[in-house]
């Protein structure tokens, strides 16, 4: 990261403190106090030139101590710095005083006026490196607050897509196994689903989040599973505009809700679950006939409670679940 105290700054600091320390001497030259103090355009331009090589000089030798202005303060610690600062204020005072007797004016009350006026000038500064000190440093543990928080928040995610995985392939092995034992013909297809699914649910994106598309194309691999698996008594509908396909959502969504559907429904020929996924403003709603079983499959009972953790986690949104009479909808945000 940049340093705060960049050439630019000291440069814009330099012109800023030195106009504002000699514009109004000079805007003033033939006003009353030009009476009382006559105007020299040659101890205005030594003046001015003191003072920007004393600005200069000040931030640049505290810009290798700029970590101390937003330390408590303690003598062993910043005494070099003190001693430094007081240092390069004298030698620019006597400078600037000692060219002014020489060559300007005879007086050297207060090194002609200089002592005080960088007294002033180094106020400025050290006000300046305290409020640029104080505004970095807490940014810079924001920022680190937020990798924190970022971190934590990766490390959430994993924690429950890992718990999610276990559960999808014991179900995908144990609908394979019963693939395989009624229908071996089926097999080769289902395998090649099946590697599809896997693929994709090892997958990590680096933000949890993943295309509509992408959450279809999954879809529709695993919509093919279960068909082979219940022949006529699962069916699936898609109404999808293919511009919302951008739309993101966090990986591995839609196919926990059809596993929940199917794990509580009955899905026969005579009475198959229907399920359709469509979009409702930004909302995509997955939804499903009711015909529950009068003893649901066993299984983690972790499907929409990790989804809804997630959703959190990644949106602060949650999913909304609704039980009708005949119906059972679930709606989720879109980013």
């Amino acid at each position: 990261m940049n340093h705060p105290l960049s050439k630019r700054v000291i440069i814009y600091s330099t012109l800023f403190i030195t106009g504002t320390m000699s514009l109004p001497r000079l805007l003033a030259r033939g006003e009353l106090l030009n009476n009382l103090v006559p105007f020299s355009w040659a101890e205005w331009l030594v003046s001015l030139i003191t003072s920007c090589l004393f600005c200069m000089a000040v931030l640049s030798y505290n810009k290798r101590n700029f970590h101390q202005f937003n330390a408590p303060f303690q003598l062993a610690g910043h005494g070099k710095m003190i001693l430094a600062n007081i240092f390069l204020l004298l030698v620019f005072s006597f400078a600037g005083g000692s060219i002014s007797r020489l060559f300007i004016q005879s007086r050297f009350f207060l090194f002609n006026g200089y002592l005080l006026r960088m007294i002033f000038i180094h106020v400025l500064l050290i006000t300046e490196l305290k409020v640029l000190a104080t505004l970095y440093y807490a940014g810079q543990k924001e920022r680190e607050n937020e990798q924190l928080r970022y971190a934590n928040t990766s490390m959430e995610l994993e924690l429950l897509k890992a718990q999610l995985d276990p559960h999808f392939f014991f179900n995908a092995l144990s609908s394979l196994s019963a693939v395989v034992r009624e229908n071996p013909a089926m097999a080769q297809q289902y395998i090649a689903h099946l590697s599809k699914i896997f693929r994709y649910s090892l997958y990590r994106p680096a933000q949890s989040l993943v295309t509509l598309k992408e959450e279809l194309d999954e879809l529709h691999s695993y919509s093919e599973l279960m068909r082979m698996r219940y022949e006529g008594g699962f069916k699936l509908e898609v109404r999808i505009d293919p511009r919302h396909y951008p739309d993101k959502l966090p990986h591995m969504s839609l196919q926990p809700l059809i596993e929940n559907a199917l794990k509580h429904n009955i899905a026969t020929t005579d009475r198959p679950l229907s399920v359709l996924v469509c979009l409702n403003g930004d909302m995509l709603e997955v939804s499903n006939n009711l015909q529950p079983k009068s003893s649901p499959e066993p299984g983690a009972g972790i499907g929409l409670g990790n989804l809804n953790e997630r959703y959190k986690i990644l949106s602060g949104k949650e999913i909304g679940i609704f039980r009708g009479q005949n119906k059972f909808l679930i709606k989720l945000p879109l980013q």
